[in-house]
């Protein structure tokens, strides 16, 4: 496994891995990226912003503490299908150690590379401004505009709020059958109940690319896309899936440092305190 350096850690947190119940894993992926790069310095960067965060939920009433360990960068080679399969690896070993992933990206191949690593019965909910259905882009069908295509191949697959895609894309996610709750609609009550209710007592891993907040609030993304979800529409759907699935892991993809703006690497880090929070309480007895 690998071990952390303290200044690089989560919180300036030095945590024991036996004793961590969730181990960061920093993915530096920025391979097939089609608009902006940059998403490799993602990961270091909402390391580095976390701590200016406090660890403590008001709201939950709980304090993120002890149970979160920080694993070095994977450093990967340039090649995309060489990348899955570190990725496949590194979370299949964290599962052996009954430990709960969680990813920081880098562009959003990294959940697909993941994703070969869990049970194909693990519903991947996905909070994206777009469908990544893409067949191919510039030949290669394994690409982040790919993404919810690949892992469908394996996995259930659910899309929140999606405002970006072609014809094609929806009529194939329409033929796959697949979940998709449009950005239009995610205020509307019956979309969430029956989201939770289609997974209730299943495993699940999140995925969110930050691209699906408005840029307003996170502007530091690869492809980033007119009116997006609030932070308080995403919790709301987070915390009602925690409240009735397993967690199997999450990610937290596509953050593209900005000079002299830091305010989405910020919100990434409180995401990933407040869903390790959420997921603490959900369950506790």
């Amino acid at each position: 496994m690998l071990l952390h350096e303290v200044n690089d850690s989560f919180l300036e947190e030095v945590v024991d891995f036996k004793k961590a119940r969730y181990v960061i894993l920093p993915v530096p992926m920025d391979i097939t990226t089609t608009y902006l790069k940059g998403t490799k310095f993602g990961p270091r960067s909402i390391i580095e912003a976390s701590r200016s965060l406090e660890n403590y939920n008001f709201e939950l009433d709980y304090e993120v503490k002890d149970i979160v360990f920080t694993a070095n960068e994977l450093e990967l080679p340039p090649e995309p299908n060489e990348c899955m399969g570190i990725i496949h690896q590194t979370v299949s070993d964290l599962l052996m150690d009954d430990k709960i992933p969680i990813l920081l990206g880098g562009e959003h191949t990294i959940t697909y590379g993941a994703s070969l690593a869990f049970d194909r019965d693990v519903v991947f909910v996905i909070f994206d401004a777009h469908a990544d259905m893409k067949r191919h882009v510039k030949g290669s069908e394994l690409n982040h505009a790919s993404n919810s295509r690949l892992i469908n191949k394996r996995n259930p697959v659910v899309l929140i709020g999606v405002r970006s895609l072609s014809l094609e894309d929806k009529k194939d996610l329409e033929d796959a059958g697949l979940r998709c709750i449009y950005q239009d609609i995610v205020d509307k009550d019956g979309s969430l109940s029956e989201l939770v209710s289609s997974i209730r007592g299943k495993k699940v891993y999140l995925s969110i690319d930050m691209d699906v907040f408005d840029p307003s609030i996170a502007p530091g993304v690869g492809t980033p896309q007119p009116g997006g979800m609030t932070y308080h529409q995403v919790l709301r759907y987070i915390r009602e899936i925690l409240s009735s699935s397993k967690l199997a892991g999450f990610d937290i993809s596509e953050t593209r440092p900005i000079a002299d703006n830091n305010t989405t690497e910020i919100l990434a880090s409180k995401l990933v305190i407040d869903i390790v929070s959420l997921n603490e309480m959900s369950h506790k007895i």
